[in-house]
């Protein structure tokens, strides 16, 4: 159960910043993965009525609003379209439409939950997030730290990757068991393996990928998934996952083989 007891709306992002830095302070997301435990938040600061809800696409690439909810990224057919559907196949198993209705992309990105689809694809994609203060952090770095006191606003995708996005879950509406995002560009090729169950973490892939029968790339993607570790749970141990990785992210190869692969 979610226990808040200070509650704040404010109208303007420096209001918000100057509350975040209260003891005991957090932003409030869509508050669905709070409310999955019992949590106490002295000072809970609403973003609701900052305008931070918006998709802005230019020619390159697109911006997102931290208050953005996960079914508008999944509904978005601009957002899809350039990411070969990356972001349906991303958050449509999130336990379900009600539930996406009120999650947030902020919240998902800014909670760097092991369990994250979301952070998952972002990292394949080399997006950047914008802190009120900070200014723009590149999400690889920002997915290493936590606990920074300041107010996530907006995140960046440019449009020069390809993507492909797969998860391993037990049933359809449960966390993954692992997730895997393959993705290509002029720098090369990388993925990013999920649920492992700690948080996301590139992996860079061979840049000459092209032509490698499927053999080779059986060999690629085993060398990827044995780069990093995992842990156990509920949903597979440690070797489980590692094996599944294997295969989501030869398959994740072959997808973007398919499609033409570069972006």
């Amino acid at each position: 159960m979610l226990h808040i007891n200070h509650y704040y709306r404010p109208d303007t992002l420096e209001e918000a910043w100057q509350l975040r830095q209260k003891r005991g302070s957090a932003v409030l997301g869509g508050t669905g993965w709070l409310r999955l435990g019992e949590h106490t938040i002295q000072h809970a600061i609403d973003l609701s009525s900052l305008g931070l809800d918006y998709i802005r696409e230019d020619e390159n690439g697109f911006l997102i609003g931290a208050m953005t909810t996960l079914r508008t990224l999944e509904c978005c057919k601009e957002l899809n379209d350039a990411f070969d559907g990356g972001f349906v196949k991303a958050v449509e198993h999130i336990v379900g439409v009600q539930f996406r209705n009120c999650a947030t992309i902020g919240g998902s990105v800014y909670g760097r939950f092991g369990f994250s689809d979301v952070l998952t694809l972002l990292l394949a994609l080399d997006a950047e997030v914008h802190l009120y203060r900070e200014g723009w952090v590149p999400i690889v770095k920002f997915a290493k730290r936590s606990g920074e006191a300041d107010i996530l606003t907006e995140i960046r995708i440019r449009k020069n990757r390809r993507v492909a996005y797969l998860s391993e879950r037990l049933n359809a509406n449960d966390f993954p068991a692992c997730a895997v995002a393959v993705s290509r560009g002029e720098e090369g090729w990388q993925c990013v393996i999920g649920a492992r169950p700690c948080r996301a973490k590139l992996v860079k892939l061979p840049d000459d990928l092209d032509g490698c029968d499927r053999f080779v790339l059986q060999k690629i993607a085993q060398k990827a998934a044995g780069s990093v570790t995992y842990g156990g749970g509920m949903r597979g141990g440690p070797a489980y996952r590692q094996a599944v990785a294997a295969v989501l992210i030869r398959r994740g190869i072959e997808a973007l083989y398919e499609k033409g692969g570069q972006a």
